[in-house]
């Protein structure tokens, strides 16, 4: 209070002990919590910062390589700079393939790209990124994005296996392998969605084999139940309160 007052309940001696008492002396005190938080914030902030400043750098430096790149036909682009086929951008993606590719290489790998566009994996690469971005300080967000980038090539490789058949399976293993031998420079922004993890990507492609209609019909069933089983209520509350009770409440 600006002015402390005293109440005795008798205004005689309220007013005797509220005339005598000093003016308060407001002090600033500070909460640890508080500056903790403030703390964390600031760090929080700064990694995220740091994140997308480095993707930017990165990028910039990718379409400097790319200066010279020649159209191949529509939307595919080929560099000798480059040691490795990306996609890069958001709206109208390109493709871009290194010049060291013969022409079966070449239809391999162009059949795999896009199938990433056509499967909107670039935007879905962002999106992830930017989630990455914000929870750059938990590990298990981290694991989430490398595996779920696995998961998207071994997927397409998958679709390539399954519309050229089991007969281009050593083919294409080698395709990749001549990809895996270059430079990594689409690695750390994700307008350049790259390719990666070659080792567990052949050993996917050579053990390969369609699935049958009853496991496809079974993981099926087993998605469906989990997701009743996550979006189902419980009929009672963690320590026995009823759900009614808390919404009286």
């Amino acid at each position: 209070m600006q002015a402390p007052k005293t109440d005795t309940g008798i205004g005689v001696i309220n007013d005797s002990f509220n005339a005598i008492l000093p003016a308060a002396a407001p002090q600033t005190s500070a909460n640890p919590l508080q500056i903790l938080i403030v703390i964390f914030s600031h760090i929080w902030l700064l990694g995220i910062a740091a994140m997308l400043v480095y993707s930017l750098i990165v990028l910039f430096r990718l379409k400097k390589e790319l200066k010279n790149a020649t159209l191949y036909q529509d939307n595919i682009f080929i560099s000798p700079r480059i040691d490795t086929a990306f996609v890069m951008g958001i709206f109208c993606p390109k493709i871009y393939l290194p010049s060291n590719l013969n022409a079966t290489e070449r239809s391999y790998i162009l059949l795999h790209e896009q199938t990433h566009i056509r499967r909107f994996d670039h935007i879905f690469k962002l999106i992830s990124f930017l989630a990455l971005c914000l929870h750059w300080f938990n590990p298990f967000v981290w694991a989430a994005f490398f595996l779920s980038g696995r998961d998207m090539e071994m997927s397409c490789d998958e679709a390539v296996i399954r519309r050229l058949g089991n007969d281009v399976k050593k083919d294409y293993s080698a395709s990749l392998l001549t990809l895996a031998k270059g430079r990594r420079i689409v690695s750390g922004t994700p307008l350049a969605f790259g390719e990666g993890d070659t080792k567990g990507r052949i050993k996917n492609v050579l053990n390969y084999r369609k699935p049958g209609f009853w496991a496809v019909l079974v993981s099926v069933l087993a998605v469906v139940f989990v997701v009743i089983g996550l979006t189902t209520s419980p009929k009672d509350l963690p320590g026995g309160i009823c759900r009614c009770q808390c919404n009286h409440s």
